[in-house]
C-alpha cells in the first residue's frame, strides 16, 4: 500500500508522518487530536506541551476502552438475537 507523507501542526508543533491512510484521514485525526488538546487546555492549568499530549491522550484512550466496551457488548447481544432466531426458525 502506498504511504502518504503529511505535514501535521499538533498544538503549534509541526510533525511530520508517513501513513498509509489518506490525507483525508490524516487530517481528520490531525483535528481530533487539536480539539482534545484545545479541551484540556480550558479544563485544566496544565501548561506544558508534554502535560496537554499527555492529557488529551488519556482522554482519547478512555474514549477508546469505553467505546471497545459498547462494541463487546453489541457483539454479545447480537450473538444472543442470533442464536434466539436459529432457535425460533428451527
Amino acid at each position: 500500500m502506498k504511504k502518504h507523507v503529511a505535514e501535521l501542526k499538533i498544538d503549534g508543533h509541526r510533525l511530520v508522518v508517513k501513513s498509509e491512510e489518506d490525507e483525508v484521514y490524516i487530517r481528520a485525526v490531525e483535528n481530533y487530536l487539536n480539539n482534545k488538546i484545545e479541551e484540556v487546555k480550558e479544563n485544566t492549568k496544565a501548561a506544558s506541551t508534554l502535560d496537554l499530549a499527555l492529557l488529551a491522550a488519556l482522554n482519547i484512550t478512555g474514549e477508546v476502552l469505553k467505546t471497545k466496551e459498547t462494541l463487546d457488548k453489541i457483539g454479545k447481544r447480537t450473538e444472543e438475537l442470533e442464536e434466539l432466531i436459529d432457535r425460533n426458525i428451527q
